[in-house]
Parts: C-alpha cells; sequence; structure tokens
C-alpha cells in the first residue's frame, strides 16, 4: 500500500534530521548542544512575547513561519556560527543555497512553505527581519544563561564579540533595537573575558 500523503512523512523526516543538526549552544548545565529544532522553537516563543509586550504591528502567521523555518536551509547546509570566518561565511551562502534549491524542490508540494524560506532567505519584509533579528537576541540569552561557555571555548575576545554584535544590533529590526541593544549591553557585564 502507498504512503496516503508522501509529504507528511517528508516533512517529519526534515524535522528529525533538524533536531540531529547541533548548534554551538550548549544547553545551559549540561554537555549538549543545543539543536536546530529546539533554537527554531525558542525563537518562535521568544518572538511571540515580544510581538505580545509590545503590542507590535506585525503579522503574527508570518513572523510564526519565519521562526519556525528559518534555519530549515540548514538541513543540507550545515550551521555556521556566528563567528565563522569570513571564508565560511561566504561559503555558507553559497551552501545554503543550495540547499533552498532542493528544498523548493522536494517541498514543491507545500508552496507556502517553500515561500516562506525563501521570504525570510531575502529579509523581504519587516516580519522577516524581525524574526532574524530575535535570532540574534536568542544567542544572547543563550550564552548568558551558559556563562558563556561556547564563547570561551573558542575563544571569542570581548572585543571580537562586542565588534561582532554592535554589527548586529546596526542591521536589526526597528522592532528589536531597544531590546536588542539593552541585551547587549548586560551581556557586556557578564561576558567572560572582561576588559582589565
Amino acid at each position: 500500500m502507498n504512503k496516503p500523503d508522501p509529504l507528511l512523512f517528508s516533512i517529519q523526516k526534515m524535522t528529525i534530521d533538524m533536531s540531529l543538526i547541533d548548534r554551538k549552544h550548549y544547553l545551559p548545565h549540561t554537555n549538549r548542544r543545543e539543536n536546530d529544532i529546539e533554537h527554531s522553537m525558542t525563537v518562535a516563543i521568544l518572538c511571540w512575547y515580544i510581538l505580545d509586550k509590545y503590542t507590535l504591528d506585525l503579522d503574527i502567521t508570518k513572523v510564526f513561519k519565519y521562526a519556525l523555518t528559518h534555519d530549515f536551509v540548514e538541513r543540507y547546509a550545515g550551521d555556521v556560527p556566528t563567528f565563522a570566518s569570513e571564508a565560511e561565511r561566504n561559503e555558507k551562502v553559497i551552501r545554503e543555497q543550495e540547499s533552498l534549491n532542493r528544498l523548493s524542490v522536494e517541498y514543491k508540494g507545500f508552496s507556502d512553505l517553500v515561500t516562506s524560506i525563501q521570504k525570510y532567505e531575502t529579509k523581504e519584509d519587516a516580519e522577516a527581519l524581525f524574526v532574524w533579528s530575535v535570532d540574534k537576541i536568542q544567542q544572547l540569552i543563550m550564552g548568558d544563561l551558559d556563562n558563556w561557555r561556547s564563547y570561551a571555548e573558542k575563544p571569542i575576545t570581548y572585543d571580537e564579540f562586542t565588534k561582532k554584535y554592535t554589527e548586529l544590533l546596526e542591521k536589526s529590526s526597528q522592532y528589536t533595537r531597544v531590546i536588542f541593544e539593552g541585551l547587549l549591553e548586560y551581556s557586556k557585564s557578564t561576558y567572560y573575558d572582561q576588559p582589565k
């Protein structure tokens, strides 16, 4: 007997695959790294909280779609951390485009999924940039909750940390700017590599 709807099985397989992609952050007080599914769920909930708290004029449906799928290109491209080298970041762009092309073919029967991934990748609207910004905010929260362990392992100096997150803040959504800025200032005060 044939599967009644093969895409149901394919979607489940994709979420399983995403749960096997480890990110650089540890789950606090464990030796297990956060995976892409845990990360995406957290970004979605943080987005929801911020939307609700500040009564933002953004489309919550779009936000949820972007938050849940924002890293789906990592299914075939893998995760590249924020502090990767320029060469690694350039390679990431190529691999993620190839992955997006592949996902677009595999999920052509779920065009809304494909469209959401594509729009997030191009930051086509305010909702996509909002989710991108909350994704960066979530990294800071994870770092602080685990005493910056993954940053110390690299190691990423205070100056590197400050420079990178200031660049990200400047690119962030107007809807998250104040939150991001406050969190960055707080994070500088708890960062493992404090200036002497």
